[in-house]
């Protein structure tokens, strides 16, 4: 048990610094083109929300009992408000690099990707235990 919640920690950490080095690294002279749209939807802002999306599951996967354990009915608020943070963090490190600038419509991106992702983290906690238990019997 102890080495799937270890695996499950290491795998979100590693997600965790993909998210920050693409949030900082400068795609400038590359041949990364985000600059265009994708069903009328700007690449970037895309990209945005594809990146958070994950979050919640992640975090959930690596911390979810503990969550629990500790906050007992805030545990997807506590599981929103640290992604909010995260991406706010993200998004706000971005002034340190010339190449790069704080866009408020990237944050509503990461801030839907979150929410979302979050009600779909609670969603499958809440049916999971009514299907699987039989299931696994």
């Amino acid at each position: 048990m102890n080495f799937i919640k270890y695996t499950f920690r290491s795998l979100f950490l590693i997600y965790i610094f993909t998210v920050i080095f693409a949030s900082l690294y400068s795609f400038k002279n590359t041949s990364v083109d985000l600059s265009g749209f994708i069903f009328g939807i700007r690449a970037d802002r895309l990209i945005h929300f594809i990146m958070f999306l994950p979050f919640p599951f992640f975090a959930w996967l690596a911390f979810g009992t503990g969550i629990k354990r500790h906050t007992i009915r805030f545990s997807m608020s506590v599981l929103a408000l640290s992604g909010l943070l995260i991406s706010t963090l993200t998004e706000t490190l971005q002034t340190l690099n010339p190449n790069r600038d704080f866009d408020y419509v990237d944050l509503i991106a990461n801030y839907t990707a979150i929410i979302m992702g979050t009600i779909l983290v609670a969603l499958i906690e809440k049916y999971a235990k009514n299907v699987w238990p039989s299931r696994l019997q």
